[in-house]
């Protein structure tokens, strides 16, 4: 059994060439496609609540089988992805979960990403803009800039207390010292209006019942084509895109709000509770991919939406190929006889 920690997780990922990136979104979509064919493989997840904190038991079946088990509590989520045999049982690696789902939920964002903005066209001197300064907000930038090379001059990290904004953007420079970081408090209002103007992609981050993307600011978007990817809220009270957006600019013109799964954003997404989007306004990843009649949207329309509230499924699979990378280059504790 191999046990891959945060430290050798980071390392695994933090430097993927944009090939390698591609090949990981390959892995990605053969889980969600197994998934759309048969979804009794994900198992109702168990949810116990203790005075201490909330924990959570999410399993997955199928090609590859694990568990993902997490506490959340003041200092956010944390826990393990275990991957086991699907034949025998044995266990097969155990992964700290916090850089993992971190990546692959970016990594399930760019799926829709790359319909909407093909790798094989070229970009240069735009401007991406995050919300948010955890791990999502981190891997959101950094798997954007591994798709893009060359294409990101300015990024914007927008948050609500601007210091930890401004302590990611050194960070960033440092990694990244070709392109430019800027900080932006969520109340400073002209400021935020003027750099998501200029913005081609934005993720938000946050775990919010006050909408981070609202109609103002993308109407000050001008007629520019937009993605918008959100992955922080998770509860039914939460949202992070504002109704009028989804309803406006891209039900209002025909198009599709693409998620991971239809059935669990439709219980969890406040975004689509809230405002009262229906199942006929949304369309998963994987039928997507597996129709290209199903995407032609994406490559026409001006905005495109992606909303995701995560699988364990994704945790498990690319987990599963973390530990295939992780034994190629001999990192991990490899413990014997477990």
């Amino acid at each position: 059994m191999l046990v891959l920690t945060e430290q050798v997780i980071t390392s695994l990922l933090q430097n993927l060439t944009q090939k390698e990136a591609v090949s990981y979104q390959d892995t990605l979509l053969a889980a969600l496609s197994e998934y759309e064919n048969d979804e009794s493989i994900i198992p109702p997840r168990i949810v116990t609540t203790t005075p201490y904190c909330t924990h959570l038991f999410m399993a997955s079946t199928g090609s590859h089988v694990g568990m993902k088990a997490i506490t959340g509590s003041r200092e956010g989520f944390k826990g393990i992805t275990t991957i086991l045999n699907k034949e025998n049982g044995y266990p097969l690696g155990i992964i700290n979960c916090a850089t993992l789902t971190a990546f692959r939920t970016a990594l399930c964002n760019s799926l829709p990403l790359v319909k909407f903005y093909p790798l094989s066209e070229n970009y240069n001197d735009e401007t991406l803009l995050i919300f948010g300064v955890g791990d999502q907000a981190i891997w959101h930038t950094r798997l954007s800039i591994i798709l893009y090379p060359n294409r990101f001059s300015n990024v914007v990290i927008v948050n609500r207390t601007i210091s930890k904004a401004e302590l990611l953007c050194k960070n960033f420079k440092i990694e990244y010292p070709n392109i430019n970081f800027k900080s932006v408090a969520i109340d400073n209002k002209s400021t935020l209006l003027s750099e998501f103007s200029k913005a081609s992609i934005v993720f938000t981050c946050i775990p919010t019942s006050i909408p981070t993307v609202t109609k103002e600011l993308v109407a000050q978007h001008g007629s520019k084509r937009l993605f918008i990817g959100a992955i922080g809220s998770y509860k039914p009270h939460m949202t992070e895109i504002e109704g009028s957006v989804m309803k406006d600019y891209v039900i209002s013109k025909g198009n599709k709000i693409v998620v991971d799964s239809i059935d669990h954003c439709l219980h969890e997404a406040g975004e689509f509770i809230i405002n009262d989007i229906k199942k006929d306004n949304l369309i998963d990843i994987s039928s997507i991919y597996s129709n290209e009649t199903n995407s032609s949207f994406l490559s026409s329309s001006q905005i495109a939406v992606s909303k995701l509230v995560g699988l364990c499924i994704m945790d498990v699979w690319v987990g599963s190929r973390c530990l295939e990378e992780a034994k190629l280059k001999g990192v991990g504790i490899e413990i014997d006889n477990f």
